[in-house]
């Protein structure tokens, strides 16, 4: 997720005694803003909530998982508390081993060590869309000055009768998720609304790439996996805003937005937090990539 901020400074040098004169631009920190990343899918394995804090944007350093990691962290669903979130200092995440249900709605509430308290916006559990099936094919130099060659995943997947679906596919390579910018992947069923066999591109490497995660295999192997998550309508908003602010800067990009969440402040719904917590039907398959 990207938050830019311009600052434009002009500064006099004049050239009297032969010395130059520094000067110093001092801004006050802004108060920290609690970052949500939160899912829960139909799986039956471990769910997870990560909090951190956006403070001072010139600080050079990841993200702190760990600057919350007293908060105490509470799935509800259908309105009713349903688990508790322990704290993982290996992951650096809060972790519930829980499975969520079709039809049901959930929530996450947290509350801060400062006595504060979030709470999300529900999410509906909708019925999954399955895939179904997989297949690679190989690519070559494109003619255009590229010399790049690689393998390029796809999936075919129906769509269920009526308009309104909203998708998102995540890929792993040997188990890694693959989440950098342009690696977001989302779609809705707007011209596809009902069609079978609808064929998805969802995942490319380049040769040298697939050789070097070959190499660090220790069976030798690079296996794909494909998720395919049922998403909703609002969610699938947020990710279309996320995107459009990974091309601000360009001639042709849209005018940053604000990017709103579903996290907010009990007792001030005017404040949120940043980020999302999110619920996802999905259905996965695996392919090995060969040469």
């Amino acid at each position: 997720m990207n938050f830019r901020l311009y600052i434009i400074a002009i500064i006099a040098v004049f050239s009297v005694t032969s010395c130059n004169d520094v000067i110093d631009l001092k801004l006050d920190d802004p108060t920290p803003v609690l970052v949500v990343d939160g899912f829960i899918s139909n799986q039956n394995t471990i769910q997870y909530v990560r909090l951190s804090s956006l403070e001072n944007y010139f600080a050079e350093q990841p993200p702190n998982y760990s600057i919350y990691k007293s908060a105490t962290v509470i799935l509800r669903e259908n309105g009713s508390d349903a688990g508790t979130y322990v704290f993982n200092e290996v992951s650096e995440q809060f972790e519930l081993h829980y499975e969520g249900v079709v039809g049901n709605e959930y929530q996450v509430y947290i509350k801060l060590p400062d006595g504060s308290s979030y709470l999300s916006a529900p999410e509906l559990m909708m019925d999954p869309v399955p895939i179904d099936s997989i297949w690679y094919d190989t690519y070559e130099d494109d003619g255009f000055g590229s010399s790049d060659s690689g393998y390029t995943v796809y999936i075919y997947a129906s769509d269920p009768a009526g308009t309104g679906d909203f998708y998102q596919w995540k890929s792993f390579t040997n188990d890694a998720y693959e989440n950098e910018a342009g690696d977001l992947n989302y779609a809705n069923d707007r011209f596809v609304d009902g069609q079978e066999d609808i064929e998805i591109q969802v995942y490319s490497i380049s040769n040298p790439d697939f050789r070097d995660v070959k190499e660090e295999s220790p069976n030798n192997k690079v296996i794909i996996t494909i998720e395919q998550l049922k998403i909703s309508e609002r969610y699938y908003d947020f990710l279309a805003l996320v995107d459009q602010q990974f091309d601000v800067g360009s001639p042709f990009a849209s005018p940053p937005a604000e990017i709103r969440g579903n996290v907010y402040k009990q007792g001030e719904d005017d404040v949120l937090a940043l980020g999302y917590f999110y619920a996802g039907s999905l259905d996965k398959t695996e392919i090995e990539l060969e040469e």
